[in-house]
């Protein structure tokens, strides 16, 4: 299920994207304070293995799917993925 809401900020953005560049065949966490967040097709593909509640946000035309998940619920997600077949990338806050 998707929710729209309002523009998500750009420099996020940016910094999920150039990271996912570095790690294009896994699926990338990154942190975001307490949380971690995984964006677009990630999002995507990690909604679908767990579960997770996605969010759409910004222009209907090129939108940024956003889900997240509290840093303490890491090994659950993980191992998840990990059972999956996916491979995981771990980007530190900043």
């Amino acid at each position: 299920m998707l929710l729209t809401v309002p523009p998500f900020p750009v420099k996020l953005v940016t910094r999920y994207n150039e990271l996912k560049q570095e790690a294009p065949d896994c699926v990338l966490l990154m942190q975001v304070g307490a949380f971690m967040q995984v964006m677009n097709d990630d999002a995507r593909a990690v909604s679908e293995i767990t579960g997770l509640k996605l969010q759409m946000f910004g222009d209907a035309d090129d939108p940024v799917v956003l889900g997240g998940f509290p840093k303490s619920g890491m090994d659950k997600y993980v191992g998840r993925l990990v059972r999956a077949g996916r491979s995981v990338a771990i980007a530190p806050p900043g």
